[in-house]
């Protein structure tokens, strides 16, 4: 059996075998001034109680294991045993379902960039783009390409590139809201799916997405490199994510042939 503390305070008893696994138990509710104006002993008669808390993997509380009695009570060590043991069960199922839900995402997520793989990124835009239909909202769609990335790569290697990818993810990340979903297609094409009340705002976005990458190359010490971004708007009618992402395809394409018009001009 695992050791046992008790604390009495009239009444009012605190069992465990570390911060974590303490446990609340008031045995005598009505002689008890912290507890004897409480509703639950005042109307509902509770005399005794006991509660555990049950926590997730990490340390956050996911609820609390109680138990309540009409009757005055002296619970034996064997008794605070059991209900440790009924906890730990129930915090197993729920390093289970932790476990589930890190699997789950892990297989939703890009494993260089750690944002959105491209399946994820075509189930949750579907959702918000249905979502828009019901609410009367606008979606934006950003098609994102960096420049010159192919060159990138055979002339500092491919380490370099897998940093200008991951920096481009965090730029995303950090410079678009929590609710944007943020993916990577593949190769150096990225994509983020946006809710805008203000249409115009789009080429501040697009303009501070640029800006902000590039400082961040620098400050990682990553060669300067610029992106080609195309946007697209729903059209107010249902339609799949696959065809706002084709439109915005086709304008990245059109901004990326003038940033290779312009190269060759200079």
């Amino acid at each position: 059996m695992k050791p046992t503390r008790y604390f009495l305070l009239k009444h009012l008893f605190f069992v465990g075998t570390s911060l974590k696994l303490i446990i609340f138990y008031v045995n005598d509710a009505s002689n008890n001034d912290a507890w004897n104006t409480l509703p639950e002993v005042v109307e509902d008669g509770v005399e005794s109680y006991l509660g555990l808390p049950i926590h997730w993997p990490e340390g956050e509380v996911f609820g609390t294991l109680c138990l309540k009695d009409t009757k005055i009570t002296s619970y034996t060590d064997e008794y605070f045993e059991l209900i440790e043991q009924l906890r730990d069960l129930i915090e197993d199922d729920l390093a289970l379902v932790y476990s589930y839900e890190q699997m789950r995402e892990i297989a939703m997520l890009d494993s260089l960039t750690n944002i959105y793989n491209r399946r994820a990124l075509n189930l949750l835009a579907q959702q918000k783009l249905n979502l828009a239909l019901r609410l009367g909202f606008d979606v934006c769609c950003l098609f994102i390409d960096i420049n010159d990335f192919k060159k990138l790569n055979d002339t500092f290697g491919h380490e370099v590139g897998d940093k200008a990818l991951i920096i481009l993810a965090d730029t995303l990340k950090n410079h678009l809201r929590d609710a944007d979903i943020v993916g990577r297609l593949g190769g150096d094409e990225f994509v983020a799916v946006m809710q805008l009340s203000d249409k115009s705002k789009i080429n501040y976005i697009m303009d501070k997405i640029s800006t902000e990458y590039t400082n961040a190359l620098l400050k990682e010490g990553v060669c300067d490199l610029s992106l080609s971004i195309g946007y697209s708007f729903t059209n107010k009618q249902k339609q799949p994510f696959e065809a706002l992402l084709n439109d915005a395809d086709h304008a990245m394409y059109k901004n990326k042939q003038a940033y290779r018009l312009a190269k060759k001009a200079q």
